[in-house]
C-alpha cells in the first residue's frame, strides 16, 4: 500500500463500536475515508475481523495502518502473529497501549522496563519499531522522577519507541510540548486528543477546541520529525457523534496548517 504524504491518522478505537463486525468495519473505514484521512491506526476493532479481511478492507478504501496497539498478554504470548499481521499490513509501528494496573509500582515498572526493552529488541530484528502510549498513570513517581521518565530512561531508544498523548500528559500535570522534545527521535506517532474542563471535571473534546497549546505542540512535532498525528477521541464531546468529532478534529488541524 502507498504511503500517503499526509500527516494526518485517525485511531479506529474512538470508533470501536462501530468496527465489531466486518461489515461495520467497512462502512466505518467508509465514512473515515470521506472525511478526508489517509491513514489509520488500527485498534480496538472485532477480534472476529481476520489480518487479511482487515488487510483487504485497507486496501479497498486505500487506507494505510500507520499503528497498531497491543496488550502485554498477546506480546508474550503470541508475538510471531502480531509481527505477521504487521507485515500482511505493511505497517512498521506497534505499541503498548496500557502498562497493567499490576505494574504500576517501583517494582512493577522496574520489571516492566526491562521487559519492553527486550521486546523492543526482538521487533528491531522484524524491521519494526515498537513503542509506549501514555496515559496519565504513568505521571505517579514512585522514585524521584515519574514513571515515564524512569520508562523511557531504562530502555534502549532503539528499543522503545515512544507514542506520547497529549491529553494524556496533561492530565497528568506534564507539558505536552515537552515531553514531545525529550522524546525527540524515538516518536514515529504521537496521539492527539483535546483537553477541556465541564462541570469542573476534565473531559475530552475535538482538536482545537479544548486547552491545549495546539501552536506550540504541532511546532514541536515539526522540529522532531514526528511522522504520524494520530487523532484519537475516547468519547465524543456532548451530543456530538463520533464520526462528527473526528471530521471537526481532522478538518481544525488542517485549518491549523498540517498537511
Amino acid at each position: 500500500m502507498k504511503i500517503p504524504d499526509t500527516k494526518i491518522a485517525v485511531t479506529l478505537y474512538n470508533l470501536h463500536e462501530y468496527c465489531q463486525t466486518y461489515d461495520e468495519l467497512d462502512a466505518s473505514l467508509e465514512k473515515v475515508k470521506n472525511i478526508g484521512y489517509e491513514a489509520v491506526q488500527v485498534s480496538g476493532i472485532g477480534q472476529d475481523i481476520s489480518p487479511a479481511e482487515v488487510r483487504e478492507l485497507l486496501e479497498k478504501h486505500k487506507l494505510y495502518c500507520c499503528a497498531t496497539h497491543e496488550n502485554l498478554l498477546r506480546l508474550r504470548d503470541s508475538f510471531d502473529s502480531i509481527v505477521a499481521k504487521l507485515k500482511l499490513w505493511e505497517c512498521d509501528f506497534t505499541a503498548l497501549g496500557h502498562p497493567g494496573n499490576d505494574n504500576l509500582s517501583l517494582e512493577g515498572m522496574i520489571k516492566l522496563a526491562k521487559e519492553l526493552n527486550e521486546i523492543g529488541a526482538k521487533f528491531k530484528k522484524e524491521g519494526i519499531k515498537f513503542g509506549y502510549h501514555n496515559h496519565n498513570c504513568e505521571f505517579a513517581k514512585y522514585t524521584d522522577k515519574t514513571f515515564l521518565d524512569e520508562i523511557y530512561d531504562r530502555t534502549d531508544p532503539e528499543n522503545l519507541y515512544a507514542e506520547i498523548d497529549v491529553h494524556w500528559v496533561a492530565r497528568g500535570g506534564g507539558s505536552p510540548v515537552k515531553w514531545i522534545y525529550k522524546v525527540a527521535g524515538r516518536m514515529p506517532v504521537i496521539h492527539f486528543k483535546d483537553f477541556v474542563v465541564v462541570d469542573n471535571k476534565p473531559a475530552f473534546c475535538e482538536i482545537g477546541e479544548g486547552n491545549l497549546d495546539w501552536e506550540g505542540i504541532i511546532k514541536a512535532c515539526e522540529e522532531t520529525n514526528v511522522r504520524w498525528y494520530s487523532i484519537e477521541q475516547d468519547a465524543p464531546f456532548g451530543d456530538r457523534d463520533i464520526f462528527e468529532s473526528i471530521a471537526i478534529s481532522f478538518n481544525n488541524l488542517k485549518t491549523m496548517g498540517v498537511k
